[in-house]
């Protein structure tokens, strides 16, 4: 009887891991030693911002006392004298925004006048607080 052999073949499997290992090591190397090349930029004189002196931007500031007083830049003005100044304000500044300050013990009616008073010159923003 004949023997038969079975024909066994090898697998040539190659091992890419340490093919890898050198690739990322030289990929490294180059990264690290190569010299980055700078950029030209254009210099730029940018002017400076310089405030204008003709009409400085300026928030109004009213305030009502506890006895219903109005003051307007820290003097006691009449709810009549409002309007007239605001214009006086507003011709010697740009006005931005108002600023009411109430006590808490005001009246609604003398914070409601200030603010129609306010409206009616002109629409601007109008910011208020209370003071204890």
């Amino acid at each position: 009887m004949v023997k038969q052999h079975k024909k066994t073949t090898a697998n040539a499997d190659v091992d890419m891991t340490p093919m890898l290992d050198i690739v990322f090591i030289l990929l490294i190397f180059f990264i690290v030693t190569t010299s980055f090349v700078k950029e030209r930029a254009i210099e730029v004189n940018r002017p400076l911002a310089k405030p204008s002196l003709e009409n400085p931007k300026k928030q109004a500031q009213f305030t009502i006392t506890e006895n219903d007083s109005i003051y307007f830049a820290n003097r006691l003005i009449t709810p009549e004298q409002i309007i007239a100044n605001l214009a006086l304000f507003a011709a010697q500044f740009e006005m931005t925004n108002v600023q009411v300050t109430a006590s808490e013990q005001s009246s609604h009616k003398t914070l409601v006048t200030l603010l129609d008073k306010i409206k009616q010159y002109q629409d601007v923003p109008i910011s208020i607080s209370t003071s204890l």
